[in-house]
């Protein structure tokens, strides 16, 4: 598979990248920065770093963009992810820097061609920028992304999730853009069930392997406050499924509905609202459906519903317990 990964730099991207770069049937030719869990230009440097980590340091890192467009307010997830992304743990920095003299925009340009899948782990600020200038060509692309949430209710806001409330309007048009195939989405409906438990959270202790080592003290401080909305005791990681999802879809059950982003700005605003009336779902599935209301305005996306929560548990175990040569 070769892949674009658009990331904010943040803890479970960092698990994200780790499990992407130990994958020997992944191409990861570039990885873009966004502004989100902490600003663009942090990001970017969290991200050589990560991949410097995971011995993928040649992996091209292109600096790109924070959110300028009208957005609900939020505030950064400190208590998540710590100041500087990375659970603020002492660390050397990285010893090449990103990409010098080329944008996201560039990146988008030379690299996303026809058979590339994009897998977007943070807000869409980047990817609508591509879109809209034409750098970036959706039309030979696949995207799966971490984002929204068809009926889990949100986590930045009463009814939003994170990603998509950072930056709505550069989601709307990412979602409502044509891609080869109905856009991913690994929302909360899923990323809430998949979670780590104090099993896996006992594995990564023990295990002496680089990607424990470079983990377990980051996850440990994410799990603090991470899972305040899973089940007690569980905690998600959200762009770790969302990546075991880009590689293999059959780790979620999903259902392609209509999907709109709220962009109206008011107290919804940055929600994923799916339409999972019976009556519209009959609708996707056929042309000549007639039922009045019944076909939405939205765009068409495989919405992950259900989870393999042992597999997940499982996968997570074994990447960090056994080293993958690539």
């Amino acid at each position: 598979m070769r892949l674009i990964v658009d990331s904010d730099g943040g803890i479970d991207d960092a698990a994200a990248l780790w499990w992407l770069c130990r994958n020997p049937d992944v191409d990861l030719v570039a990885v873009t920065a966004v502004g989100g869990s902490v600003p663009a230009a942090q990001a970017a440097i969290n991200l050589r770093f990560i991949l410097e980590a995971a011995g993928a340091g040649h992996v091209p890192v292109f600096s790109g963009r924070d959110q300028t467009a009208p957005a609900p307010r939020t505030q950064r997830p400190v208590m998540i992810h710590g100041y500087d992304g990375l659970a603020d743990l002492e660390r050397k920095p990285p010893i090449h820097p990103p990409e010098a003299g080329k944008s996201v925009l560039d990146a988008f340009d030379e690299l996303c061609r026809a058979g590339t899948s994009v897998l977007a782990l943070g807000p869409m600020t980047n990817l609508g920028a591509g879109i809209t200038s034409g750098a970036l060509r959706p039309d030979g692309a696949t995207l799966t992304f971490m984002g929204g949430s068809a009926r889990a209710g949100g986590n930045a806001r009463p009814t939003a999730e994170a990603n998509i409330a950072h930056d709505p309007s550069a989601a709307d048009v990412v979602l409502r853009t044509s891609w080869a195939t109905p856009p991913r989405m690994v929302g909360l409906d899923v990323t809430h069930r998949a979670t780590l438990t104090e099993r896996e959270f006992g594995d990564l202790a023990a295990s002496r392997t680089p990607a424990a080592k470079f983990l377990a003290g980051r996850l440990a401080y994410y799990g603090r406050h991470a899972g305040m909305l899973c089940a007690p005791g569980e905690t998600p990681c959200h762009d770790l499924l969302a990546a075991m999802v880009c590689t293999d879809p059959t780790f979620v059950d999903a259902e392609i509905v209509d999907l709109q982003v709220d962009i109206g700005g008011g107290a919804a605003w940055g929600t994923t609202v799916a339409d999972l009336r019976p009556v519209a779902r009959r609708a996707h599935v056929s042309a000549s459906a007639g039922d009045g209301n019944a076909l939405g305005e939205g765009a068409a996306v495989q919405v992950g519903l259900d989870a393999d929560v042992d597999r997940f548990r499982a996968t997570f175990r074994s990447f960090v317990t056994l080293p993958i040569a690539k």
